[in-house]
């Protein structure tokens, strides 16, 4: 994985992450955010993947 900080402004940071092939995403950006010390984020992904498993929470329902 490399990763770059490209924008901190207002107490906001912005990085750039890429993954190796083959590197589990969830298990790295868990990682790297521990790292960082990261307690909130959202995610943008360009890319593709061999293989994934898609989830989400509907706040509605609460599950």
């Amino acid at each position: 994985m490399k990763s770059r900080l490209v924008s901190e402004a207002g107490g906001q940071r912005t990085f750039v992450v890429v993954l190796d092939p083959g590197e589990e995403a969830f298990a790295a950006l868990t990682a790297f955010a521990i790292d960082q010390g990261v307690d909130s984020a959202s995610l943008t992904a360009i890319g593709a993947f061999e293989r994934a498993i898609v989830g989400w929470f509907d706040p509605n329902a609460k599950t």
